[in-house]
């Protein structure tokens, strides 16, 4: 039993992959009983099996005629299914002309019937407007409103399918020398395709556009050609395509979130003295850093205490932002709290008051003539003795620079 239903799938599957042909009944008179008679409906039979329900890429390929006939225009030539649904290959065309001579219907065919002439030799694509089988044939609908595709979608294909042929006006007559109808794949199998890979910032949305359908079914729940995505990490998505009968094929887009992580600012220092700089190192960016000062670059310096901004890029278009304000320093200062003038001969002790940052370090000399000397302290306070020379009279001390943590005053 597993082997018979093995066979019988393999069966179905291959019934559509390579194209099939089947022969008319021919040749037969146009009209029955021609050349006696000289208007009727000739009706040549295929009989059609192993072929199964045509829809999705599996429909008629081609309808292949050879007929010899006068006056071609009096004549209406269609297809007619097993079921009885129809449609008109050639209706009223033609004029005064003759023949069909390997005369080849298809869909796929740039040209229609009614763009030609007899004998018609070549391909051509269905008028495909009638509505009745009989004459009058209307040409109220636009050529190609009827194809083989949509007029026989879903009809199971095995059984009779006729060559139906209305001589409708009497005088002449013809043969349907030969006509075969073929059933294949009319097209090609959907090929997904979800689009380039793509790369978006932080918090932003990207439209996703697939092609190659039929119907689509994204993995985000859409079933439109179009989703729109806003993943917080990078994301792959997948869509299925799928033509009804032809089958399905998927395809995967990843979107690739790029943060624009470590953007700052690292500053030598936070604070600005008087007549001093700092420097401003921008991090985080690929492409570019823009300044509030409008500077650019990654490192920029100034001399003045305020608010800085910078705008970094990476490679994606991605932007950030980070500040650092940078505060007035004040010059250290100090006082003496005790004289600065020294008698010829003596020696002090001068004590110091220092307003800054600890450390500090000072020089000082006597004047006239004395060399400078370094006092370096961590606290506020300080003292040092001066010794002035016999020789000299009265000299004075006389503070040269101060310095703290982060100025220095002269």
């Amino acid at each position: 039993m597993k082997n018979i239903v093995f066979n019988t799938l393999f069966l179905i599957c291959s019934m559509h992959v390579s194209a099939q042909t089947f022969i008319g009944t021919a040749p037969l008179p146009i009209p029955p009983g021609a050349p006696a008679v000289t208007a009727g409906i000739t009706q040549s039979p295929a009989a059609v099996s192993g072929v199964g329900v045509l829809g999705g890429c599996f429909n008629i390929q081609q309808v292949e005629i050879n007929l010899t006939h006068t006056w071609v225009g009096d004549i209406g030539i269609l297809l007619v299914a097993p079921n009885g649904v129809f449609l008109d290959l050639s209706t009223s065309n033609g004029g005064g002309g003759d023949n069909y001579i390997n005369t080849i219907f298809t869909d796929a065919a740039p040209t229609f019937i009614t763009a030609s002439a007899p004998p018609f030799t070549g391909t051509f694509r269905p008028e495909g407007r009638a509505t009745t089988l009989g004459n009058p044939y209307s040409n109220v609908n636009p050529l190609g409103t009827f194809t083989f595709a949509n007029t026989f979608n879903g009809i199971n294909a095995d059984g009779n399918w006729t060559l139906y042929i209305n001589d409708y006006v009497g005088l002449d007559v013809g043969t349907v020398n030969s006509w075969s109808i073929t059933f294949g794949n009319t097209s090609n199998p959907p090929t997904a395709n979800a689009g380039p890979d793509v790369n978006i910032c932080s918090g932003q949305s990207v439209n996703l556009t697939a092609t190659g359908g039929g119907t689509y079914s994204w993995s985000t729940g859409s079933s439109s050609a179009t989703t729109s995505v806003n993943p917080t990490i990078t994301t792959t998505y997948t869509v299925t395509v799928t033509i009804p009968g032809c089958g399905t094929d998927t395809d995967d887009v990843t979107v690739n979130v790029v943060p624009l992580s470590g953007v700052g600012i690292t500053a030598s220092t936070t604070s600005v003295c008087p007549g001093g700089s700092a420097t401003l190192t921008a991090s985080g960016g690929f492409t570019g850093y823009s300044w509030s000062t409008g500077q650019s670059g990654a490192v920029i310096s100034t001399n003045q205490p305020g608010t800085y901004t910078v705008t970094v890029t990476n490679s994606v278009g991605c932007t950030g932002t980070a500040s650092v304000t940078l505060t007035p320093r004040p010059l250290p200062s100090l006082s003496l709290s005790s004289a600065a003038d020294v008698c010829a001969g003596q020696c002090q002790t001068i004590s110091v008051n220092l307003v800054g940052t600890p450390p500090f370090s000072f020089q000082w000399r006597l004047e006239p003539g004395g060399s400078n000397q370094t006092v370096n302290t961590n606290n506020s306070s300080a003292s040092f003795q001066v010794c002035a020379p016999a020789t000299v009279g009265p000299v004075q001390v006389v503070v040269c620079s101060l310095s703290d943590a982060f100025c220095t005053s002269q």
